[in-house]
């Protein structure tokens, strides 16, 4: 590899400090580095910060600073061009990201080597009427929004009515996002290598609705059940509008995979053990 490009979305305090880390190491070892401009005032660097549209016909991967949100925003910003993306962990848990802070100019050396593997992800599209698609790696959710009541909500496969929901809301979730929020509501954890899409009710007013698994070929459905309520879609967490009276918004499997970039020959599973402490015995007093 020769070439990477530097991105951040969330400021926090180690961003300049690693930022700068790796400038100095790509500049004395021969690696070119691209900055992205939402690092503008994050280094010293003299080239001209790079818009992410021109880094992307540039550089062969993106080294993305932060937690696992930056790599979220991340993987919407840069997933459809089809550039691997390598996440430094600079937040708190780090489910996604694959480099801890100490082990940067290691992971920029084996870039520059090409000893690294690419795994692949599944993303969602979701549509709403007179927008642009939307992009999700983890999920995407559609709830009541800011209203302190239950919300009626019907769900569709393929134009087929699956059952109506009486619920704060619906998350619609890959197998990456099924370690997310959708674990939070009661969702199975669905390894990365299935290709599915999860949906799970957010607090549902009855005890017979539970997760659904559908296959990854559908076109999912969500509206509102009732005439007086709108509907709030969040995709990866981050706010995307409100579906307008009599709108529905449709989420379908993306027609790219998402490229992560892996270092450590690491399981699945250890990562859900050591992130997730999945499978963790309770501590007993002796």
């Amino acid at each position: 590899m020769k070439t990477i490009g530097i991105t951040v979305h969330i400021d926090r305090p180690l961003i300049k400090e690693t930022t700068e880390r790796i400038v100095r190491w790509s500049e004395k070892n021969g690696l070119k580095c691209l900055i992205c401009v939402d690092l503008v005032d994050s280094t010293a660097k003299n080239d001209s910060p790079m818009v992410r549209e021109d880094i992307c016909r540039e550089c062969e991967a993106i080294v993305t600073l932060g937690g696992d949100g930056s790599m979220l925003a991340s993987a919407r910003a840069f997933g459809k061009y089809g550039i691997p993306i390598l996440g430094i962990n600079l937040g708190k848990l780090g489910f996604l990201t694959e480099v801890a802070q100490n082990q940067v100019e290691e992971a920029l050396t084996r870039l520059k080597e090409d000893r690294y593997e690419i795994d692949e992800r599944m993303a969602l599209e979701a549509l709403i009427p007179g927008r642009p698609g939307l992009m999700a790696l983890n999920d995407v959710v559609v709830d009541h929004g800011g209203a302190f009541k239950l919300t009626k909500i019907d769900l569709l496969s393929n134009n087929v009515f699956v059952c109506p929901y009486d619920a704060d809301g619906l998350v619609v979730s890959t197998p990456t996002g099924s370690t997310a929020y959708s674990l939070s509501v009661g969702g199975p954890v669905v390894h990365p290598a299935i290709e599915a899409i999860a949906v799970s009710p957010i607090s549902p007013h009855t005890l017979t609705l539970r997760t659904i698994i559908f296959p990854p070929d559908v076109v999912l459905t969500v509206r509102s059940g009732t005439e007086e309520m709108k509907l709030r879609v969040a995709v990866d967490g981050q706010l995307a509008g409100e579906l307008e009276l009599g709108q529905e918004i449709s989420i379908r499997k993306a027609d790219y995979k998402l490229k992560l970039i892996k270092l450590e020959i690491k399981s699945y599973y250890e990562v859900l053990r050591t992130k997730l402490n999945w499978g963790a015995r309770p501590m007993y007093n002796s």
